[in-house]
């Protein structure tokens, strides 16, 4: 036990407890109780006064607890269709799911157990939800599994991973370079079947995803067959029941790899639908993988956009990079300081730190202005923010320091202009943090935030991505510098910038586009893939051009048999969002209806959800992998049918066991229930013994 003050302030604690006392029972003395009963009462009263009083010296006391941590086991299952492409396909589904289930129950009586259901992404899973497993996936990334796991269990105790999969990987990077950093035995059960049959797939085609009116764009096919010496084939290319390329080829040799070179007009503007076939030959282990659907998206022309800066600076470059990456654009740069006397037409113009103290830069933004051209403000520490308040734009920032705050991004689940895939939405809690101006914020009402601005793990509602509409023009804000950071901590964490770069490039997309004056209009992706969640918006305007949602959206989509399946859009701040799910491959058509006062709207559109299934493109299991991966962590391999070898060989691991924890608290005496109870008893059994007494 400690105080926080001088151990001499007891004395004066001491004597203050006498006087209170010997005043009560003593001066004067109290008749009525013998003197042998006024010693107990003065005592009792003494104690109860002494321990309240001690009290103001704040008295603690040093607690120590001990904490055991059971060895943590993570369990991890393949939920890819591969699983099911082999002749075990009936024992997984049945007597396989038993035995892991057991196995799960059974490490669970000495193990902290975490059950993982892993393919394109990783999920965990109650012990319940083992035997429904339906290995449906289309996509398998290890090298994902291996990184989560180390970045939430690491620092739990993690002493052993399971890891039952078929070893086929057609997604991410190679786990054998990752698993050496978990540091902890990874036992393997191989599943799927290793035995190469007789096959013919189409294993990789690469085309551009964009290609302008009247140009021709390249398509390449790479053809594979194995165990199929002497077969002949034919690999074709249609669109809308034509056949734009077909040729035949001899597979000479058992394990075969041809590459197919053409070029497609692009004819129509829209998005193309192209089939690719390779005609199945005798005896093929399966068909699935011998077709696969493209989509190219042609465009009349490419958007021009303009970077305007201040001065140099790492983002210009980014922004640039990012939007490069999109062949729909032009991009040029120049310091305003080199801006060409003529100034072409953009579709869209990034004013980057613009404007600063320059006056020259608010007389070339009100050209543009003028000119109805979108902008961009990247917004930093050489933005003048009285001149950016004057153009009354839709935001303004108030503030009497120079002062810039380091603000992270907390996504708008509102937002309805445009949708970010769930990657980019999960990377934004590891990107950096803006150099936001520091200020009082205002934006207009009709504005949209895609992002708001989090100072550590406090959110606010001060915008750091955000879009407004004034004149029928819209106009974009990124309110902080250091975009370059973002774009160099994706390819940190992804190997690549393919999520930074999608919320410039979705940006530059909404803002560069015409905008639609119809007053009820529908927003959809035009390709979703097979697994992704199709999620749509919909905006309804009134006569003076405002935001509302009050009437009911209903939706129906038409699947290409033309079965009907009718929905209502949910309601969001202003406007409507609804998640359809996952949809099989195919061509859908969807109708969007609805009433504003007197007037109806409709609004009909299509979108593909398109079939790639990676897993069907190589069906012979690799346990080599999976051996070495056991291997290199000191870990074992076995069989499916071994499962329950694996609670025997854990508890003979010698580094796997429990750690204790012991953990140093300072009690607070005020804080105790005891301590308090002792001095509510003194009082009251000094309070019952005087009227016990008295009679």
């Amino acid at each position: 036990m400690f105080i926080e003050y001088s151990l001499w302030w007891i004395i004066p604690i001491v004597i203050i407890a006498i006087l209170g006392s010997f005043i009560l029972y003593f001066f004067p003395k109290r008749k009525c109780f013998s003197k042998k009963k006024i010693i107990i009462l003065s005592i009792i009263r003494f104690l109860a006064l002494f321990l309240s009083l001690f009290l103001i010296l704040s008295p603690t006391q040093k607690q120590k607890k001990t904490i055991i941590k059971r060895p943590l086991i993570v369990i991890c299952q393949d939920n890819s269709s591969s699983i099911l492409m082999s002749k075990y396909k009936n024992y997984y589904q049945t007597d396989y799911l038993e035995s892991l289930d057991k196995l799960s129950k059974d490490l669970e009586k000495d193990y902290d157990i975490q059950r993982i259901l892993f393919a394109d992404e990783v999920k965990e899973i109650s012990n319940q939800e083992i035997k429904s497993i339906k290995f449906d996936k289309t996509s398998t990334d290890i090298s994902n599994l291996i990184s989560k796991i180390e970045d939430k269990y690491s620092n739990l105790n993690l002493c052993g991973v399971i890891l039952a999969s078929d070893g086929i990987i057609n997604k991410g990077k190679d786990p054998l370079n990752l698993v050496s950093e978990l540091n902890v035995p990874i036992f393997t059960l191989a599943m799927g079947d290793t035995t190469v049959k007789t096959d013919v797939s189409i294993s990789e085609i690469r085309h551009n995803r964009l290609a302008f009116l009247k140009n021709q764009f390249p398509v390449e096919i790479i053809v594979q067959a194995k165990k199929a010496n002497g077969s002949q084939s034919i690999v074709k290319i249609i669109k809308d029941g034509k056949i734009l390329f077909e040729q035949s080829f001899r597979i000479d040799n058992e394990n075969f790899s041809k590459k197919f070179q053409t070029t497609l007009l692009a004819d129509k503007v829209g998005l193309s639908k192209y089939r690719i076939e390779v005609k199945p030959i005798q005896n093929e282990q399966t068909t699935a993988n011998n077709s696969r659907d493209i989509f190219v998206e042609v465009l009349d022309s490419r958007q021009k956009v303009l970077i305007l800066a201040n001065s140099p600076h790492p983002d210009i470059s980014a922004i640039k990079q990012s939007i490069k990456e999109n062949q729909n654009y032009e991009v040029e740069t120049y310091l305003f300081g080199d801006l060409p006397s003529t100034i072409k037409d953009y579709d869209l113009v990034i004013l980057h730190q613009i404007p600063s103290l320059n006056i020259l830069q608010k007389k070339q933004i009100e050209k543009f202005i003028q000119q109805k051209t979108p902008l961009l403000f990247v917004i930093g520490s050489q933005t003048n923010l009285s001149i950016l308040n004057s153009l009354n734009l839709g935001l303004r920032i108030t503030t009497d320091k120079t002062t810039l705050n380091q603000t992270l991004a907390s996504l708008n689940n509102n937002f309805t202009l445009f949708t970010l895939t769930e990657q980019a939405k999960t990377i934004l809690s590891q990107l950096p943090p803006l150099q936001s101006p520091f200020g009082k914020y205002e934006i207009s009402p009709s504005s949209q935030s895609l992002f708001y601005q989090k100072f550590g793990t406090i959110p606010t509602e001060n915008p750091q991505i955000a879009f407004t509409t004034d004149n029928m023009v819209r106009n974009g804000f990124i309110i902080g510098e250091g975009f370059f950071l973002w774009r160099l901590q994706n390819f940190h964490i992804n190997q690549s910038h393919q999520q930074t770069d999608e919320i410039i490039q979705k940006t530059v997309q909404y803002l560069a586009s015409n905008i639609d004056r119809k007053p009820f209009r529908v927003i959809s992706d035009q390709v979703f893939a097979e697994n992704q969640q199709i999620i749509l918006s919909a905006e309804l305007y009134n006569q003076s051009y405002e935001l509302v949602n009050e009437p009911e959206v209903k939706l129906i989509i038409t699947n290409s048999q033309n079965i009907q399946y009718p929905f209502a859009f949910s309601r969001t701040e202003n406007a409507y969002h609804i998640n359809l799910g996952a949809y099989p491959a195919g061509k859908y058509r969807y109708i969007a209806t609805t009433n504003l006062g007197s007037k109806a709207y409709k609004e009909e559109g299509e979108f593909y959800v398109s079939s790639k299934n990676l897993e069907q493109i190589n069906l012979v299991a690799d346990h080599n992998l999976l051996f070495n991966i056991s291997e290199q962590t000191n870990g074992v391999m076995l069989y499916p049918n071994e499962t329950q070898k694996l609670r025997e060989l854990i508890s003979k691991q010698k580094n796997i066991k429990p750690i204790a924890y012991q953990t140093i608290t300072n009690s607070r005496f005020i804080d105790e229930f005891w301590y308090l109870f002792m001095i509510i008893f003194l009082f009251s059994a000094e309070w019952f013994l005087r009227k016990y007494w008295l009679n």
